[in-house]
């Protein structure tokens, strides 16, 4: 018996070791399967499309840094971060390889483009169907201001929005919005040189006071809405829309959007972005139900971008959808406030380092406003210096300093030199260093406003050396269709500013362009101002 009982047990314990050894055995095989499959994955969508688009642009002379699969020249890209150079590392590259280059961006090759010729082609209408806005973009863009606006939208449906828009820009709407502008920027000049009155002069951050300016003004313009008598408002066009626009220049910064899944996993501030993008987007519903039920109104002499949006139609008779309307406004305020904002921060940071400059501006805005007087329409066409100086500000200083295509048709581009364009091309025209070529531009590094300076028998501007080697706003079916509200919005705050008050650089500090959503300074721009004595 006794003999029987272990001859059972040895064969039942075999029998177990042999089950456990063919499972461990199995699933080796399938981590060693899965491993294999996700390597192949690597491979075939990342490593080899890559490696495929660098070898056809090699292949037509176009000369690069060395592909290096996944990572390229990021760990490059992070020293010159690091070492707050990030505006030098195209223009290192541009000088080592030329006006047309290749680099790898993490897993992405880019073709970097500073060739006006090529530059024209790319962004041309006869080219519209075959390029589309970059993946990142797209994805930075959409976290916040969703997938129905005039910024992410493609084809056809980017076509209907902007005929649709196109109206609330017309001279005659940006016209009637001249009184809110000049209202909000009188009132927050009275509230530094308020609080500046004991110490005579006042530190501030214009980073932080040009860009609460002017999400103040496109919100009074776009909403009918005072931020500042609105606590709701400012609570959420201050302080959430400004986290949720860090958040993503974060994600951005740190390319978790360049790997699309990852974009979607609940980590690196992507919390502080749907909560942020959740508050504003019920805030801009109630805006729109309010107006609809005639609970606000523009706040201008006549319709605001509001009034405008809710009623447009389409070809065939069709408005905005509710959703539409909410997307295509939050672009506006997103894109217009940044960008606008911006500006302003480069172009006062020129008048406190260029005393010629700022001496030229406050002659000819004392002589067409005198004692005080407030700009208006019939003033703006008189200041023509003002509008030259902010001309150079952003040829120095482009508030959007690249912009980004994605082929999706191979085509040839060029005329002199042709280059072919492999579908599933990462394009990146750098503005920034377009402005600068020497070729282009006489003396490219010096701040010359005169070469904006108009005919004063014909108005024309001098003629470009090429119409597309100055894109401060893009160029083409893409063409930033706010520019005549940033450069009107720029015009009076320059001409308001320097009329009241007096502005000097804080010395000692750090003073680093640095590519975030806009181009504005890394650490800020402090300046005493106070109130100028006539």
């Amino acid at each position: 018996m006794l003999h029987l009982v272990e001859k059972y047990s040895s064969t039942t314990v075999g029998d177990i070791f042999i089950r456990d050894t063919i499972m461990l055995v199995i699933l080796l095989y399938v981590f060693v399967f899965i491993l294999l499959a996700i390597c192949a994955i690597v491979y075939l969508k990342l490593i080899r499309r890559a490696k495929r688009i660098y070898d056809i642009l090699r292949a037509q002379g176009v000369n690069g840094e060395p592909f290096i699969p996944l990572f390229g020249q990021i760990s490059q890209l992070r020293r010159y971060r690091e070492s707050d150079m990030i505006m030098a590392f195209h223009e290192d590259l541009a000088r080592k390889h030329g006006n047309i280059f290749l680099f790898g961006f993490g897993p992405v090759t880019r073709l970097v483009v500073t060739e006006p010729d090529l530059i024209a082609d790319i962004l041309s209408r006869k080219n519209w169907e075959n390029y589309t806005k970059s993946t990142i973009t797209k994805l930075n863009l959409s976290s916040i201001l969703g997938s129905h606006n005039i910024l992410v939208l493609e084809g056809k449906e980017h076509e209907r929005s902007r005929r649709m828009i196109n109206p609330a820009f017309y001279h005659t709407n940006l016209k009637s919005m001249i009184p809110i502008i000049t209202d909000r920027i009188a009132k927050r000049i009275d509230s530094v040189l308020l609080e500046s009155n004991s110490n005579q002069e006042k530190q501030v951050d214009l980073q932080i006071l040009f860009n609460t300016l002017t999400l103040s003004v496109i919100v009074s313009s776009a909403f009918g809405s005072d931020i500042e008598t609105n606590e709701n408002a400012k609570n959420i066009m201050y302080r959430v829309l400004a986290q949720a626009l860090d958040a993503v220049a974060y994600r951005l910064s740190h390319m978790i959007h360049q790997i699309p899944f990852l974009s979607k996993l609940p980590f690196w501030k992507k919390d502080v972005i749907d909560n942020g993008r959740r508050a504003i987007s019920e805030f801009v519903d109630q805006v729109i139900i309010d107006r609809q039920q005639g609970r606000s109104k523009s706040m201008s002499t006549g319709p605001d971008l509001l009034d405008l949006l809710l009623s447009a139609v389409d070809n065939e008779g069709q408005p905005f959808t509710n959703q539409e309307i909410k997307e295509q406004a939050l672009a506006f305020v997103v894109a217009g406030s940044e960008t606008t904002g911006t500006l302003l921060v480069w172009l006062f940071y020129i008048l406190m380092t260029h005393d010629d400059v700022l001496r030229a501006c406050r002659e000819e805005i004392d002589k067409f406003l005198p004692n005080g007087i407030e700009p208006s329409d019939e003033h703006l066409a008189s200041l023509v210096v003002c509008e030259a100086v902010i001309n150079e500000t952003l040829r120095l200083y482009p508030t959007i300093p690249h912009v980004q295509r994605f082929c999706v048709r191979e085509h040839t581009i060029g005329t002199e030199r042709q280059l072919h364009i492999p579908a599933g091309t990462n394009i990146y025209i750098d503005i920034y260093i377009l402005h600068r070529r020497s070729d282009l531009w006489p003396q490219p590094l010096e701040f010359d406003y005169t070469r904006w300076m108009r005919d004063p028998k014909t108005g024309l501007k001098p003629k470009l050396v090429h119409p597309f080697a100055y894109l401060p706003f893009s160029s083409g079916p893409r063409t930033c269709i706010g520019q005549n509200f940033a450069l009107l919005e720029a015009k009076l705050a320059l001409a308001m500013f320097v009329q009241r008050c007096n502005f000097k650089l804080i010395p000692g500090q750090k003073i680093i362009p640095d590519i975030q959503i806009a181009l504005r300074a890394k650490y800020g721009l402090w300046a005493n101002i106070g109130k100028r004595q006539i």
